[in-house]
Order: structure tokens, then C-alpha cells, then sequence
């Protein structure tokens, strides 16, 4: 078998950027139909070979009017420079028209290529003999996700009241708003953890209802759910945990996710997908 090679662990996954190519192909198409709209006004216009130079001398600003077909230019004088607002606005819109539609060439081209799984898919295709003879230049998928589970070991809480809930994953968890999640988390293939211990820098250990990992990303998110929001002790203990997670630089919406419900608002289903959909895959 093959001897495991020592991985660069910054290198242990390589982060998918397709989304947010995607997303970046998106506004710039959307950019470009509204530069298209500007420079649609400047077809067939009498004045579309003049354009405007400036120099600077003894400290002031001067311009010029260039004419591409005779090939001179003209003093503009400081009463007239008003003037020059509409040839200068007309060569940034086509200037900016011609980078966006090159930015959008681009992108174009790489997302008809650009697969990472590709790296990952070269090391799985091979027959099993074969793998035993290579060593991967990238931990496999299910290798990286066993080593986050050895990391992130569950049901660590000493805390002593049992879990009532059995989740899909036939795990036990303590209220029937960490089901949900639970079965959701599982639903999606996501890697998670219930109650793992984590230790803050200041020495304090907490344990948060859930660890997931994003497997496009290779981030891990902690996910604490706040169940009675609108009891006051309750909210003054759980502000203060959330203070301790920012205070150790596990920020609200970055490491951090958050859900809750309080009397007579219970935990939607509908908003727990779009968490997951926007956190976690």
C-alpha cells in the first residue's frame, strides 16, 4: 500500500469557488445590460470622433478637443469645459462597456471548465488495486470528512438529562427543534456533530447543540439554537454564551449560526433550509 504523503493541511481541501463565479457572472451580466442601454445612445451620433484630452500645466487643467478625422485638436476654453461632460461620460461608458463584456468572456470560459471535483473524481476513478499504488496529491472526500469527525467528536455534554428525540440519524437529542435540525442536517448529507466540546481561549468550554461542516468551503459552523428566547434568564444566560463564542472570534452569520423561537413562535422548517442552503452547502 501506498505511504500516505505528509499534506500542507491549508491543502487538505480545496475550496469549490463555482458559486460564487456564478454569482460573479451574474452581476456582471447584469452591469453589462445596463452599459449596453448607455452606449445605445451613442450610435450614429455626428460627434462620435471627438474625444477629449487634458494636460496639465503650471499646476491647471486643460483640455482639448481631438478630432479623428482631421487629426487636430482644439483649445477648450474654462467657460466651454461644461461642455465637455458629455464626451467624457461617452468614452467611460464604451471603455466600461468593452472590460465588462471581456470580464464576461472570461467568465464564461473557465465555468465551461472549471470542475474541482475533477481532482478528487481522478484519485476515485481509479480500480482499487491502483489506489493502493498512489499516494493522492489531496485527501479523498470521505478521508477528509473522517478526520473532521475524529475532530469534532459528539455527545460530549456531561450535562445530565438524556436526549428524548431520536433523530434519522438514530442519535438522541434533547428537544424536538434539535430533531429538526438534526433530521435536516442529515437530509442534506451535511457532516455535523451534536453537543461537541469546544474549548475557547479564555479557558472556558462550551458545548454548541451542533457542528457542521460545509464540504464546498471546508469551514465548520457551529450552530446554537436558542429555544426560549422569551423567558428573560434564559436570554441573559445564552447572551452571555454568544458574547463568549465573539469574544474567542466566532462571529454571528460567519462561524456562528444561529436559530431560535420563543413562546408561540415556533422553529420553521422553511427557515432552517434557507440556513442550511445559505450556511452549509
Amino acid at each position: 500500500m501506498a505511504k500516505k504523503r505528509k499534506v500542507n493541511k491549508d491543502l487538505d481541501h480545496i475550496y469549490n469557488y463555482k458559486n460564487e463565479l456564478t454569482e460573479q457572472l451574474s452581476d456582471i451580466t447584469r452591469l453589462l445590460k445596463e452599459s449596453n442601454k448607455s452606449i445605445a445612445r451613442y450610435k450614429d451620433k455626428d460627434d462620435k470622433n471627438l474625444c477629449v484630452y487634458s494636460s496639465t500645466i503650471k499646476g491647471k487643467e486643460n483640455y482639448y478637443i481631438y478630432d479623428k478625422r482631421t487629426k487636430k485638436k482644439s483649445y477648450v476654453k474654462r467657460e466651454d469645459e461644461k461642455n465637455l461632460k458629455k464626451y467624457i461620460q461617452r468614452d467611460y461608458d464604451l471603455a466600461v462597456n468593452d472590460k465588462l463584456k471581456k470580464i464576461q468572456n472570461s467568465l464564461l470560459r473557465l465555468l465551461k471548465i472549471y470542475d474541482i471535483e475533477e481532482i478528487y473524481n481522478t484519485y476515485e476513478g481509479l480500480k482499487k488495486s491502483k489506489k493502493e499504488m498512489v499516494v493522492p496529491i489531496i485527501k479523498s472526500k470521505e478521508e477528509y470528512i473522517e478526520e473532521w469527525y475524529k475532530l469534532h467528536p459528539a455527545m460530549q455534554n456531561t450535562y445530565p438529562q438524556d436526549g428524548q428525540y431520536k433523530t434519522n440519524n438514530n442519535e438522541y437529542v434533547r428537544s424536538k427543534s434539535e430533531k429538526i435540525i438534526a433530521d435536516l442536517l442529515f437530509k442534506y448529507n451535511i457532516p455535523y456533530a451534536y453537543e461537541p466540546r469546544l474549548e475557547l481561549s479564555n479557558f472556558s468550554t462550551v458545548y454548541p447543540d451542533f457542528a457542521a461542516l460545509n464540504l464546498r468551503t471546508g469551514h465548520t459552523y457551529y450552530w446554537e439554537h436558542l429555544g426560549l428566547i422569551s423567558e428573560y434568564d434564559y436570554a441573559t444566560k445564552n447572551f452571555s454564551k454568544i458574547q463568549d463564542y465573539i469574544g474567542n472570534g466566532l462571529f454571528p452569520g460567519k462561524d456562528l449560526i444561529l436559530s431560535m423561537e420563543s413562546e408561540g413562535v415556533n422553529l420553521d422548517v422553511k427557515t432552517v433550509e434557507r440556513m442550511i442552503e445559505s450556511y452549509l452547502l
